[in-house]
């Protein structure tokens, strides 16, 4: 059984952002999490990137510019999922009285972001399969603890023996995950 360091919590701008740390600019999987309490997490993303640091860049401007549809943070605190922002659409009616622009800098200053670096293998079509594997793993085991994973990227399928990894948060916990063995 392999342990794997999961890395965070960091943001996406401000004090602790993820582009300010080099070990952010690496092949791997994150995590976005709302703060529970302090230092406790529940998942909200899961994604897979050959670079997590650049993806997040794309991420932050799509966010920002409102292409991605967003949740009540309170309520994902609460593991309640309550759609607010939808892309395309903006707010939805009922939550029409609220600035977009507001809400989705709101939404982006409230994410707490996670990673862990997968090893490279040389082979772009393994490191994405594996990176996959680790993705499609991690958002079944959330689910399987009876959690919300509200996004993911895609859950893919992936052939050969299953293994588990055990999750390490350092410090804080990420529900469902931290400490956990996790089937990939």
């Amino acid at each position: 059984m392999e342990t794997l360091e999961v890395h965070g919590p960091f943001s996406f701008r401000g004090e602790n952002s993820i582009f300010d740390h080099q070990e952010a600019w690496v092949n791997g999987f994150y995590i976005w999490c709302v703060e529970v309490e302090p230092s406790y997490y529940r998942a909200y993303y899961v994604g897979e990137a050959l670079d997590v640091a650049s993806r997040h860049k794309t991420h932050l401007r799509d966010c920002l510019k409102g292409n991605y549809q967003a949740h009540c943070l309170d309520g994902l605190r609460q593991n309640q999922s309550i759609l607010m922002h939808r892309p395309g659409d903006g707010m939805i009616p009922r939550f029409a009285h609220i600035d977009r622009e507001e809400f989705n800098n709101d939404f982006i200053d409230s994410m707490h972001l996670f990673f862990a670096e997968l090893p490279k293998t040389g082979d772009k079509k393994a490191d994405k399969l594996l990176r996959c594997r680790y993705e499609a793993g991690i958002v079944r085991h959330i689910e399987n603890a009876g959690l919300n994973v509200l996004n993911v990227g895609r859950i893919s399928n992936w052939s050969g023996e299953p293994s588990q990894v055990q999750l390490e948060t350092n410090g804080v916990k990420i529900e469902a995950l931290s400490g956990e063995l996790v089937s990939i």
